[in-house]
């Protein structure tokens, strides 16, 4: 995955051994990331956190590994919910099962049973305002009372967890119901993140609500190890309640031992660690493309000589894109934003970044899901330069006289240099200056997020591919406390979503999804560049490996061949 940000240097306990893809006494799955935030499941907002968190939290739904997006099943949940006939109202029985993991926040007891009142705990966590979570926008859409609780908090010094949420109720330890303001189509879908994972009032009290340091889940994998900046360990959970392989074997899951999470800064450094055998799958990289795919998409010879195996995803499920501080003195000319969208070669961008692979993103929203089933196509996109050098003179900057040198934000990677130099030699097309300045990615996106950016390189990825989870990135209200980093405010846009989020049927949701994404293509709030699918890899001995960029805990379903492995090492 393309995402950077810092981890913190801590120890949580226990041994760390070096590890070996020698030692075959135990099925150990290594994988790579890219640096993570911290652990805080409210706070976390980039992908590689995200995936790291997924192998502690659980929810109370979860994606099907197999049958990804749009199908979930139940996971906390004892079965599927009972729903009102308005759509509103969901009854979810918890299952009796489930235990923390051993946490000294609980005592001499060290673990407890999940109840009920333990999912309330989470929602008021993220609608705590002294936490100031960034989901918390996305879910007050939702969620009955939410944004009255956090409103009511605001005026305390420090926040009342005994008082409850309207839409929030714990019937009693193993029943929760969930109101919503309006029809959510999609609200199972959406019960699958860890920021929605139960959480211990014990814990918050113990750590004094600071989460970013520890892991109290009661997933299949306990977080034992962060070894050096640069290792996770996690070991099976001894006390994993029986959850069966959702396939025809039916056996109890997880079937590894330990996960062991290699982080690394570089693409390349860890297309390394692959080709020795000491990451188990992983995206290929940029640089490794041509090396690795044949022109027809397949395997090189070479490596499925070495039994390596490749998936390839879908591209519906991102957005890669150039943001533009909306609110800018001179980026909220639509003039200007528009020319610097016809000035960059989307065609020649695909190429060198994904290898001509990718999709060329003509809005936001990717061809073929719901509400662009019939794809926008964008003018603007391919637009012979002498419009762009008009539309210069209209926003009053003829040949970029007059407009001072703008800054494109990047991640600090090579990769991120590289596509700001490329951004900066198509500007220059239209005489627009653009300095690249390098920063880490926490920092990019806390910068983007307070409107602190002119211009920044970032992407978008959603779990389901639907016209909300798209447009929360130009959904006023989300600035600038969630993920609207654009700062972009139009009225009509934001009416036809709240309609989009209470519309009756799906088919009436589309209809104005794709309303949306007509106005996002004519106001270029941001500059859409492409939708990528991802050429995963994958050595031989893992079993049941599914490639996705998206998908949350798949950990507990892949399977390690031991006897495979040490066969197919000698061959590495």
């Amino acid at each position: 995955m393309k995402i950077i940000l810092f981890i913190f240097l801590f120890t949580l306990g226990g041994s760390c051994t070096r590890s070996s893809h020698e030692d075959l006494t135990q099925k150990v799955l290594n994988v790579a990331s890219t640096p993570i935030s911290h652990f805080d499941p409210q706070l976390v907002t980039d992908l590689a956190s995200l995936l790291v968190l997924a192998k502690s939290y659980e929810a109370l739904m979860e994606t099907h590994p197999y049958q990804a997006p749009y199908v979930v099943l139940p996971n906390l949940a004892a079965g599927m919910p009972t729903v009102s006939n308005d759509g509103r109202v969901y009854t979810f029985k918890i299952r009796s099962d489930i235990f923390y993991h051993p946490c000294e926040c609980f005592g001499a007891v060290k673990t407890r049973k999940v109840i009920a009142a333990d999912f309330e705990t989470a929602f008021k966590r993220m609608a705590d305002p002294h936490i100031q979570s960034p989901h918390f926008s996305y879910w007050a859409k939702q969620i009955e009372g939410l944004s009255e609780w956090y409103e009511l908090q605001k005026t305390f010094s420090k926040t009342d967890y005994s008082r409850s949420i309207t839409g929030i109720t714990a019937l009693d330890e193993t029943t929760l119901k969930i109101t919503l303001k309006v029809r959510n189509h999609y609200f199972l879908n959406d019960l699958t993140v860890s920021v929605t994972a139960p959480l211990p009032k014990e814990a918050l009290d113990f750590y004094h609500n600071n989460l970013a340091e520890v892991m109290v889940g009661t997933g299949p994998f306990i977080l034992k190890n962060v070894v050096h900046k640069n290792r996770l360990e996690f070991e099976r959970n001894p006390n994993f309640r029986e959850k069966l392989f959702p396939g025809p074997d039916k056996k109890r899951v997880p079937f590894v031992d330990k996960v062991v999470v290699h982080v690394m800064n570089e693409a390349q450094t860890i297309w390394l660690n692959f080709l020795k055998g000491k990451v188990d799958y992983l995206e290929i990289p940029k640089d490794s493309f041509d090396t690795s795919i044949t022109a027809q998409t397949t395997l090189s010879p070479e490596l499925a000589r070495k039994g390596i195996k490749l998936g390839i995803t879908d591209s519906n499920t991102n957005l890669y894109y150039f943001g533009i501080n909306n609110r800018h003195p001179f980026l909220k000319d639509r003039s200007l934003r528009k020319a610097m969208l016809m000035a960059l070669d989307h065609a020649k961008f695909n190429r060198l970044f994904f290898n001509g692979t990718a999709q060329i993103a003509h809005t936001v929203l990717p061809p073929g899901i719901p509400g662009n089933d019939t794809p926008l196509q964008n003018p603007a996109i391919g637009a012979p330069l002498e419009q762009a050098k008009k539309l210069m003179v209209s926003a009053g900057f003829p040949e970029g006289k007059g407009l001072p040198t703008l800054t494109l934000t990047v991640r600090d990677t090579t990769l991120a240099r590289q596509v700001g130099e490329f951004f900066q030699q198509e500007m220059v097309k239209i005489g627009v200056t653009i300095k690249v300045d390098m920063v880490p990615f926490a920092t990019l996106l806390e910068r983007a997020q307070k409107g602190k950016l002119e211009i920044f390189y970032l992407a978008w990825f959603v779990g389901v591919p639907t016209g909300l989870q798209f447009f929360d990135l130009l959904y006023g209200p989300n600035w600038p406390a969630s993920f609207n980093r654009m700062a972009f405010q139009n009225n009509e846009f934001d009416d036809l979503y709240r309609k989009a989020l209470a519309a009756p049927t799906r088919v009436r949701q589309n209809v104005l999804f794709h309303q949306m994404n007509q106005i996002a293509l004519e106001q270029v709030p941001l500059i859409p560049i492409v939708h990528a699918r991802d050429f995963f890899v994958h050595q031989g001995w893992i079993k049941n490996f599914v490639p996705s960029e998206t998908a949350l805990g798949l950990e507990q379903y892949f399977d390690v061949d031991l006897e495979l492995k040490e066969k197919l090492l000698k061959s590495l």
